[in-house]
């Protein structure tokens, strides 16, 4: 039951640093770090498909993305690939309180 426990908590911090990035990148480009490569890995290992590699891509790609509008298209799409790959539901609560956090 432990084991259940430190797996959801990994999970919950992997998703919480690729929802921090997303909300930054409202503002600019995203620095690539190895604490988002690790994020992206974890999850990308627990993928349940052989589908949606693109998602985890495509969020380590769309950090730079030069155009604010599109970054956050591409990053947001991505996201909502990565939640459904890794069987989760996709927190809106949680979304906007990073969103919020991201301009203060």
């Amino acid at each position: 039951m432990r084991k259940a426990s430190a797996e959801s908590r990994l999970v919950a911090f992997a998703l919480h640093a690729l929802e921090e990035a997303a909300a930054q990148a409202h503002h600019g480009e995203v620095r690539r770090t190895w604490g988002l490569r690790l994020a992206l890995a974890y999850l990308a290992s627990r993928d349940r498909s052989d589908h949606t590699r693109w998602a985890f891509e495509q969020f380590w790609r769309g950090l730079g993305h030069p155009r604010p509008r599109e970054r956050w298209t591409v990053l947001n799409a991505a996201l909502n690939g990565i939640y459904r790959a890794i069987g989760q539901k996709r927190d809106w609560q949680r979304v906007s309180d990073f969103e919020q956090r991201s301009t203060e």
